[in-house]
């Protein structure tokens, strides 16, 4: 019963070493059942990692992206599919960790800078005062992803192609984040108008 085992565990592996060949041929239905197979396994590490759902949905997406990408690279000697699929997604979520560390570092850093605006006179101020705040209250109740996103690119001044190289996001995936945030800022700000 033990040698049968050891037989079905071979050829599962085998089985699935041909499904990361297929990728590296560049076959889609491979990837989705890569996807279908380990998906979870890489969802269940990223959370673990992250804490947050939606941050780890991007993790496992980017390391789906990285198997399509690396699948000619794999070589079994390495270890099995599962492990060098969970490795990436294990990498992936601590890069994220480290990049959302480094931009709330950013973020404080920025908020603390003074002000380089003249004084506005007092009747000024208090109307910039109240749009500010509206302004801030719309950034809270964004996503964090896409918050992130819009005060890099607004208040940090990025490119979105500085901000995709920051954060080792797709480009796609930051475009995407600033359009879906100023259109809810735009919303919410709309919404708030006196």
């Amino acid at each position: 019963m033990h040698s049968l085992w050891i037989l079905l565990a071979a050829t599962a592996v085998l089985g699935v070493e041909e499904i990361i060949a297929r990728i590296a041929r560049g076959d889609r239905g491979a990837l989705r059942s890569a996807y279908d197979a380990f998906a979870g396994r890489a969802m269940a590490i990223a959370l673990r990692i992250l804490g947050s759902a939606e941050e780890a949905e991007e993790v496992v997406q980017d390391t789906f992206v990285e198997v399509w990408r690396r699948a000619a690279g794999y070589r079994r000697e390495r270890g099995t599919p599962d492990a060098w699929i969970a490795a990436m997604a294990r990498s992936r979520a601590i890069d994220r960790l480290r990049q959302r560390n480094r931009d709330e570092k950013t973020l404080r850093a920025l908020a603390s800078e003074p002000s380089r605006d003249p004084e506005p006179p007092p009747s000024e101020s208090a109307d910039r005062l109240q749009e500010r705040n509206r302004v801030r209250a719309a950034l809270a109740a964004l996503p964090a992803e896409q918050r992130r996103t819009v005060e890099l690119a607004y208040f940090g001044g990025l490119t979105q192609s500085e901000i995709s190289h920051a954060t080792g996001d797709p480009l796609g995936t930051v475009k995407t984040r600033i359009r879906l945030g100023m259109e809810k800022l735009a919303d919410a700000l709309l919404e708030r108008q006196p």
